[in-house]
């Protein structure tokens, strides 16, 4: 695609990675400097967060529970057909394109598929007491150790004490047919916050880029090969010079 008729041609584009490196770069470049924008194409990534189905499994010692749990609200109808129409009613005047959308999810950006993954962690396990992390903070040095060994790469794990984050764990998570990793802090006030970490099959070097939905904010880069996912409830504001910190450690 090299002509784009109106602007959800040219977020379809992008999400469906149909542009050029070019038309790539002045997209993002736009996104920087026009709110209403990102707001568009926030919309449609959370359209994606639904249709990925990308949710990490939990220890299996507690999957079962999770599950009969989740069964209870459990609709009788295929799960895509739902996800389907709730694109319909998110994209609003997009026309056609969330028909695209809901018809081909393997064709996104893997960093979206990424961060829907995170998301649905971060979700998933900051929401549980017992079983919040599989290995506690005063293993710090075996999980470090572990980790490094299964995902190919020196995992420090940064410390955030000065932003009121106190470490309390992590755990390995499976992403596609490789290792993914996952930090969690706490504050004072019991809010959590986690760094998810993955190996992406391409390559490329990206700034800080942001999502706000509902009641988290996303944070999200990547470093050659090394995608990595803040989410948390902090504003945007707050979640930058955390994220700087996180980089300082592990890039």
């Amino acid at each position: 695609m090299t002509d784009f008729k109106n602007i959800e041609e040219r977020i379809s584009a992008y999400l469906d990675g149909e542009m050029t490196a070019d038309q790539r770069i002045t997209f993002e470049d736009d996104l920087e400097r026009d709110s209403a924008l990102a707001t568009r194409l926030s919309k449609w990534e959370a359209t994606d967060l639904m249709l990925g189905g990308s949710i990490p499994a939990p220890d299996t010692d507690h999957l079962d529970d999770l599950f009969k749990a989740a069964q209870s609200h459990q609709s009788p109808w295929p799960i895509r057909r739902v996800a389907a129409m709730a694109a319909g009613f998110l994209l609003g005047g997009a026309g056609g394109y969330g028909l695209h959308f809901a018809q081909a999810p393997q064709s996104q950006p893997e960093v979206i598929i990424v961060t829907a993954s995170a998301t649905a962690a971060h979700r998933m396990f900051s929401a549980e007491v017992r079983h919040a992390v599989e290995v506690s903070a005063d293993e710090t040095d075996h999980l470090q150790t572990w980790l490094t060994k299964r995902m190919g790469r020196e995992m420090k794990v940064p410390v955030l004490d000065a932003y009121g984050l106190k470490f309390i764990g992590g755990r390995m998570l499976p992403f596609e047919d490789r290792a993914a990793a996952q930090y969690m802090y706490e504050t004072s006030d019991g809010e959590r916050l986690t760094l998810f970490m993955t190996r992406s099959e391409n390559e490329a070097k990206t700034s800080l880029r942001y999502l706000e939905e509902d009641d988290l904010t996303t944070a999200r880069w990547q470093d050659g090969p090394w995608v990595f996912i803040l989410t948390s409830p902090l504003e945007r504001d707050a979640l930058t010079p955390i994220a700087a910190e996180v980089q300082d450690t592990l890039i």
